[in-house]
């Protein structure tokens, strides 16, 4: 990413951060573009500027249409306990897949580019609900706003997690090529990286750095430093597993994004289907699991739920209330890592306020008395007392 921008750039874009109405943000981003150094080494960061004026243009744009339209046909309210987007290039099966998983209806049809909304529908699976969004066909050209492509994207973004799909009929290599360059150029990662920052804006504090991640060719008053220079003086920098100080200038501009992915390899059902999976799966390498399935016999789909927990590390703890006998059937969905406190926070805040102990079952344990750090197991059940 870039380094060495001069102050007034970086200032200006301090100024970009703090901006909260969307066309204050494009005016302060283009005098940003106006100052910004135009060389090699900021040919990304100035394509992913305009990218976001472009975006916000057409939230503008979507929040003009909605007043007419009473809502914006396009958004997507998140529903069930995790929200996964649906993307692939056209006539993949991505409606198949929603049709075969979920109660939704959409049209199902050969006729290239059917789906013009997203369309949205639940995968129950194992006690958890993933709302799975059927996205409009991505295309070459998707990530510079061709076929509502930015809108796509802002979904993408928004989603918990991500299913890429490609048709194993056609050549899903360059498939998965075309889907991977659209992402990488609005810095949408499918990949894990070795680690990612948030920096979190406060209104009054200073800054402050945790989340047990490392830095690995600097240190946190170098942090401090760059923060600085961008006028950045009450954040939160959130540092998960090993990090660069351009990952945190990174992470300053909003531009990368990890979402994790699974890629669907529909029509494994077809002739010479297994020859082509082979090739992709080289294409793809060990990063990203590659689900063979057929939408239409239901192959492999069986699959799909569990590799959708394993991906996310969600677990699943069940509460009850003291003297109840049984637990809730429906478990409360976490990620892995997660605590009773967090636990508590997620049935209601007043019960984290005023929590006591709590008792868990799962595995040896039979009714422990733990704390609030304590971390829990998929499969847990808790007990909560209050004050």
């Amino acid at each position: 990413m870039v380094t060495n921008l001069p102050a007034n750039a970086k200032h200006k874009w301090a100024e970009v951060v703090a901006a909260r109405r969307p066309e204050d943000k494009i005016r302060l981003m283009r005098e940003f573009l106006a100052i910004c150094p135009k060389h090699k080494g900021t040919a990304k960061l100035i394509a992913h500027v305009k990218r976001r004026i472009a975006a916000l243009e057409e939230e503008i744009e979507a929040r003009r249409r909605a007043r007419k339209t009473a809502r914006d046909l396009f958004a997507v309210e998140k529903a069930g306990d995790v929200q996964i987007a649906v993307a692939g290039l056209t006539n993949v099966g991505k409606s198949s897949l929603l049709s075969a998983l979920t109660n939704a209806k959409p049209d199902v049809s050969d006729v290239p580019y059917t789906t013009r909304l997203p369309i949205p529908g639940m995968l129950h699976y194992g006690g958890v609900d993933f709302q799975l969004v059927e996205l409009p066909a991505i295309m070459k050209g998707s990530s510079e706003g061709r076929g509502n492509g930015l809108k796509i994207m802002n979904v993408i973004r928004t989603a918990d997690g991500l299913i890429l799909m490609v048709d194993l009929s056609k050549d899903p290599v360059e498939q998965w090529r075309v889907l991977t360059n659209e992402l990488e150029n609005v810095r949408v990662m499918v990949r894990r990286p070795k680690g990612y920052v948030e920096v979190e804006r406060r209104h009054s504090g200073f800054i402050s750095i945790g989340g047990g991640g490392r830095l690995v060719d600097c240190s946190e008053d170098d942090v401090r430093k760059l923060l600085l220079e961008y006028g950045l003086r009450s954040v939160f920098v959130k540092i998960v597993g090993e990090v660069t100080l351009d990952d945190v200038e990174d992470a300053i501009f909003g531009v990368s994004a990890y979402k994790p992915t699974v890629l669907l390899a529909n029509k494994i059902d077809v002739p010479g289907a297994w020859k082509k999976l082979d090739a992709l799966l080289k294409a793809v390498g060990n990063d990203v699991k590659v689900l063979p399935v057929s939408c239409r016999t239901g192959e492999g789909l069986e699959n799909l739920g569990e590799e959708l927990m394993r991906l996310l590390g969600l677990i699943r703890v069940y509460t009850k209330p003291p003297g109840r006998v049984k637990p809730d059937p429906k478990p409360v969905v976490l990620r892995r890592g997660a605590t009773v406190g967090d636990v508590a926070k997620l049935i209601h805040r007043e019960l984290y306020e005023r929590f006591r102990y709590a008792r868990v079952w799962g595995g040896r344990l039979k009714g422990v008395k733990v704390g609030l750090n304590y971390r829990v197991e998929d499969g847990y059940v808790v007990e909560i007392h209050s004050r």
